[in-house]
């Protein structure tokens, strides 16, 4: 069975050790109001999966501190990736 998840934001490293996450504005009204509740400091928990990764199948939950929201872009501390399409995320 073959399941396509289309993602919903990308990860990009910063020059600073932190992470931005952009959610892309189509799938900003899927999070709505959880956006909203994302503060400083919040952990988060990041579905992703590296595009260029050679198992199609693998998936990571990394756990990360919210550093700073800024509408559709959350930066965040502690996830080690780079161009990893978004899948979900959540509270953690």
């Amino acid at each position: 069975m073959n399941l396509k998840i289309e993602p919903i934001g990308i990860i990009k490293n910063t020059e600073s050790g932190l992470s931005d996450i952009l959610i892309y504005s189509d799938y900003e009204h899927v999070l709505g109001n959880f956006l909203e509740q994302f503060e400083k400091g919040t952990k988060v928990l990041i579905i992703h999966k590296n595009i260029e990764s050679r198992d199609e199948h693998q998936v990571k939950v990394t756990s990360a501190e919210l550093i700073n929201r800024k509408g559709n872009l959350l930066t965040v501390k502690g996830i080690e990736a780079d161009n990893d399409s978004v899948i979900d995320v959540r509270m953690g």
